[in-house]
Formats: C-alpha cells, structure tokens, sequence
C-alpha cells in the first residue's frame, strides 16, 4: 500500500522549478529531479512533462467583476503512461499546453467562486453585526428620549409653580429687600428653565426630531425686540449698546422667527455676559453677496447661495470682553465647551448655547463663525441666514398688535376652567387667572371637567386642560368635547409641560384652539389668553412651545 506523506515542499529556488515557471510552454522534466519525485507518489515508470497555471489572486470581490491583484503560479505534472523509455511528442506537449490552459482558467474560475463565497459569508456576519448595533442604538436613543421626556415633565412641573408663583410676587407691594429677593428667585428660575430648554433642544436637534417652523413675521420687529431684551443686560453692566438695522434689511419674511430671535439674543448674552466694561454692538444687513465681504478665515470656501425669492441677512455682534485664544475658537461651537474651565466658574453656563446656535444656523441654510485678536482684546461673532421673502400685498399679520396683546379689560369676568391632577399646578394657575380678573373654576380629572361643562349655565369661555392626567387624559377629554359642544365653546387649550414634536402634532389633530407650555409667567398667560380671543384658532402661536421663552 502506499502512503502519501504531505506536505512535500521543494524550494522556489529550485532549477527544475524556475526553469518551468519562467516559460508558458510544457517542459519534460527528469523523473529523478526534486519535483518528478515528488510528483511520482506511486513509483510509476515513464516520461514526465510539467507546465505552469497560471492563477488569479483575487480581492476585494463585491457581486461584479473581481479586482485583480497580481499573478501567482501552480505547477501541473503529468506523466506518460506505458513503458520505461516512451517520450512525449510534439502533438502531446500541444494537448499538454492546451490542457494546462483549461486547468488554469478552472482553478481561477474556482478561486473567484470561493472567495466570493468568503465575501458572502463575511457579509453575511457583518450584516448581522451591522443590525444588532442598529437595534441596540434604537433602543438607546428611545431610552434617552423617554428619560428626556419624563424629567422634562418632572422639571417643569415645579418650575410652573416657581416661576408663576414669583412672577405674582412680583405684582404685589414689596420691600426693597423682598423685592430684591424675588427677582433673584426670578432670574434664577429664569436660567433654570433656559438650562432644561438648552438640553432638550440639543437632544431633538442631534436625534433630527426638531424642524424649524415657517410663517410671515416683520423682520426688524424680531430684530428690534431683541434689542429691548439685551439692552438693560448691557447697561446693567454699565456697557456702551448699539444696535444697528440697516436700511436694505427687508420689512416681511418667512422663517422661524422664535429660533432667530433665539440665536440673536444668545449671542448677544453672550457678548454682554463676557465684556466687563466698554461696548457691545450688533448690525444687521442684507448679505450682499460680494466677493470682498468678510467672510469665516476658518473656513473661506463657504460662501452664500443666492436663490430667487430668498435673502441672507447678516448679523454681527462685537464686543469688547474677554476675548479668545486662537487656538481655542474651533472647540466654542462644541457642545458642553467653553473657552476653559475658569469661564465656566466665572460667568457660568454650560457652554450648549453656541453648539444649538449653530446647529439652528445650519437648519436655516446659513454659517456662523467667531473671530478674536486673542485673550482681552474682544471677539467678533457674525451669522447669516436664509429667509424666504414676502411682499408687503401677501403678507398676513400673525401677529396681534402689542396693544391687543397685553389688552388686561378682555380678561374680565372671562370665564376659565382649568383641569389638572396635580394639586399644586391648580393653585398655581387659579391664582395667575384669578390676578388676571378671571372667573376661574378648577376641577382635577377629565370626568369633573366633562361635569362641568354639562351644567346649565356654566358657559365656560377657555378651558385650561392638563395632557397627563390619570383615568382619562387630555387628549380624550378634548375628544369628548369637540364630539359634544359646538366648536369655539369652550376654547380648548392645552396646557403641557412636554415639549416634543409628537405632542403638539396630536393636539392639533385632535383641534385643539392652543397649546401652553409649562412653565408660564403671569405675563405670558395674559399674553396667550388676550391672542387667543382676538384670534382663535390661532394655530399654537402661544409663547414657549416648542422650546419656551
């Protein structure tokens, strides 16, 4: 019997084996050399001949045509059968050739099918991979969003009441310490409720869940109440502030108003909160899209896109504050960064502002960049962004007039129910309608509130209905009653302390008249109730949804 010892291994370098591998054409080799006796597992007898195959190295296979890398070679040895002494022929060493060259294109045939069977199979695993990440990222962001989702509804909840409940406060004769006192419960609450927006709107803008809202607004209006905002915040400061809205700016556009005078005055906050004496400015143009215009040294390719029926306007706010290191401007518009940790100590904050200022830029199609001659020597930050334009014949005023707004005489005798499970969220609210001359009833489920509104008699004008209640929640409350009462009677509006896309969507299908966002100032509801019986249906146009003022 015989044994087949492999493997046998004959060296590259072997005479026999180069001198068959330098040729394409069938070489009769020596059955005593090195590769005829390794090629003769039997101890047959009888002339030998060997050809090379040449064969492919395959990579990088993907369905098509395989790439091929460089070529490699096999050895074919065959041996004539018969007696000792027969040689191979012309017309034999032919067929050898043509055999060798049948062998090599089925081997490479054979090398492209396994490989494309290792791909696969690769594939295969890295698909699977590639779907357990997926699943396992999905349930992360759907675990963050719903712990987002209940703190934000925790938070707010208490800080209705907080900021409420200082806000009359702040109506009432106090001393000069109590006042004092209460404006810093004011303005602390204020930050608080501005850090819990900050994060959730960094959290919906990462996940792409937050969109801008379109609608017609007078531009230099937004621009100008920016202005009445920071202006005391500079001069409390004892800084010079000057505010410049150029001629060329446009009256009417569409956009989302709440976001850019959101940009405006965090910039601006920014600018003031770190300037210790000398100026703050901002001017407002029109982008003219001119070559010589200054533009982001950072990033000099960007450059504004001119589209019909659009404008850029350009915003730039300097100051003279404590300016930045040039080394430390691309990190700013990181979120949780800050020039260096003694800024944060300083003059606090979080350093989300500028991350969901950019992002907010962005979404609006435009660039936002910062420049600083370094470190005490002030900083210069310019944005710009697209806005659609309007005429002045297709406008629509949205927005009611200040005088209409804060119109106290309409809330007299107005008659309001609210309904709301917790407790102190009645108190709270009873009391701001109560300072706002209404006639309020408080009820604290959706069968009282249904109750109610069924008695002779009651024509409540406003319900102030609570989404989350137990047993029957808001959203079915307002079913019953569009079901039931004829529209407008009484105006429904809900008020949330969830601030997500979905719940808003829900409400308005549902039609409902508006929508409150906790926590909500005395101010702000005489706000939304006087926009509201001047405009029902008003289309959710409160203050402080989706992201609160």
């Amino acid at each position: 019997m015989f044994v087949l010892q492999v493997p046998v291994t004959i060296p590259a370098s072997d005479k026999t084996v180069q001198q068959i591998i330098q040729t394409s054409e069938a070489t009769v080799i020596s059955p005593v050399c090195a590769l005829g006796k390794a090629s003769n597992h039997r101890g047959l007898a009888g002339a030998m001949a060997a050809v090379r195959l040449p064969l492919l190295c395959v990579s990088n296979f993907k369905g098509g045509t395989p790439e091929v890398v460089s070529a490699s070679y096999a050895i074919l040895v065959l041996m004539l059968p018969g007696e000792t002494g027969r040689v191979w022929t012309a017309h034999e060493i032919d067929l050898v050739e043509v055999v060798a060259d049948q062998v090599a294109v089925a081997l490479s045939h054979a090398a492209v099918l396994e490989d494309s069977h290792r791909t696969r199979d690769a594939l295969v695993e890295q698909n699977k991979s590639l779907q357990l990440a997926r699943q396992e990222a999905e349930t992360a962001i759907r675990a963050r969003n719903d712990f987002l989702a209940v703190m934000n509804h925790e938070m707010r909840t208490p800080m209705h009441a907080i900021i409420a409940l200082s806000s009359l406060l702040q109506e009432g004769k106090l001393s000069l310490d109590q006042r004092s006192m209460v404006d810093t419960v004011v303005k602390s609450s204020s930050l608080l409720s501005t850090l819990i927006n900050d994060v959730l709107d960094f959290s919906r803008l990462e996940d792409g869940s937050l969109s801008l809202e379109m609608r017609p607004f007078e531009l230099p209006t937004v621009l100008r109440e920016a202005e009445n905002l920071a202006k005391p915040m500079a001069k409390g400061k004892g800084l010079d502030f000057y505010f410049d809205i150029n001629m060329d700016v446009p009256q009417f556009v569409i956009g989302d108003e709440k976001r850019l005078l959101q940009i405006t005055l965090n910039i601006i906050g920014n600018a003031v909160k770190f300037t210790r004496h000398g100026f703050v400015s901002v001017s407002v143009s029109l982008e003219k899209y001119d070559a010589n215009i200054r533009r982001d040294p950072r990033n000099p390719s960007w450059r504004p896109i001119p589209v019909d029926g659009f404008a850029y306007i350009r915003i730039v706010v300097k100051d003279t504050g404590l300016g930045v290191r040039d080394s430390d401007i691309p990190r700013l518009f990181n979120k949780f960064v800050q020039a260096d940790s003694t800024t944060t100590r300083q003059y606090g904050g979080t350093g989300l502002g500028l991350a969901i200022c950019k992002k907010f830029v962005q979404l609006m199609n435009g660039h936002i960049w910062i420049e600083s001659e370094g470190l005490n020597r002030g900083s210069v930050v310019t944005f710009l962004v697209r806005l659609q334009l309007q005429s002045d014949s297709s406008k629509e005023r949205e927005r009611p007039s200040r005088e209409e707004e804060l119109n106290k005489e309409d809330l007299n005798g107005l008659k309001v129910l609210v309904t709301d499970d917790n407790s102190v969220n009645r108190i709270v609210t009873r009391r701001l309608l109560d300072r706002l001359g209404c006639d309020t009833t408080v009820v604290e489920s959706g069968q009282q509130c249904l109750a109610a509104l069924s008695q002779p008699g009651s024509n409540f004008k406003v319900l102030l209905l609570d989404l989350c209640m137990p047993e029957m929640d808001g959203y079915d409350v307002a079913k019953i009653i569009k079901q039931k009462f004829r529209p407008g009677e009484p105006l429904v509006v809900a008020l949330t302390a969830n601030t997500d896309k979905g719940t808003k969507e829900r409400c308005l299908q549902i039609g409902m008249d508006d929508i409150v966002l906790k926590p909500i100032s005395l101010q702000e509801m005489s706000s939304v109730l006087c926009n509201l019986l001047h405009h029902p249906k008003s289309g959710t146009r409160s203050q402080g949804y989706p992201n609160g003022r």
